[in-house]
């Protein structure tokens, strides 16, 4: 009789405790807002100038996923991220690639940080890495 009622009792704490370690988890995530002037590239998708929000899907990874959409919902993009140690930045940071009138998505930077999220860089960016690039930096909040 006592085992009937010890296998209910453990499914409950156990579905009491995975739900608070999701909502914990979903809590920390890690965002940035932005409006960006100019249509961008990030991997292989182009997305055009607007407002966007950039969220680090998986904070506690060495790989962490970073999701690129706009407000509006109708441009989005997923990109694998590397870990570049720098200096902890008091605001949050994102760094563009211009070559020309192309504008390439390279890292992001959340406020309080001191590692940057580098984006691998493209076919088309390897190729015209020869020639001369400046970076645009913007800074949310």
């Amino acid at each position: 009789m006592k085992k009937y009622f010890y296998i209910p009792l453990a499914v409950v704490i156990l579905v009491g405790v995975l739900a608070t370690n999701a909502q914990a988890q979903g809590s920390s995530s890690q965002r940035i807002v932005a409006t960006i002037p100019f249509t961008f590239t990030v991997g292989k998708t182009s997305l055009p100038a607007g407002k966007y929000t950039f969220t680090v899907l998986n904070p506690t990874s060495d790989r962490r996923i970073l999701q690129i959409r706009s407000n509006n919902g109708r441009s989005n993009a997923m990109i694998l991220t590397s870990d570049v140690i720098g200096e902890v930045s008091d605001n949050s940071k994102l760094v563009f690639e211009c070559d020309g009138d192309r504008y390439y998505f390279a890292q992001a930077q959340i406020a309080g940080d001191s590692t940057s999220l580098a984006a691998p860089r493209s076919k088309i960016e390897k190729q015209s890495i020869a020639t001369a690039r400046k970076k645009i930096v913007i800074t949310a909040g």
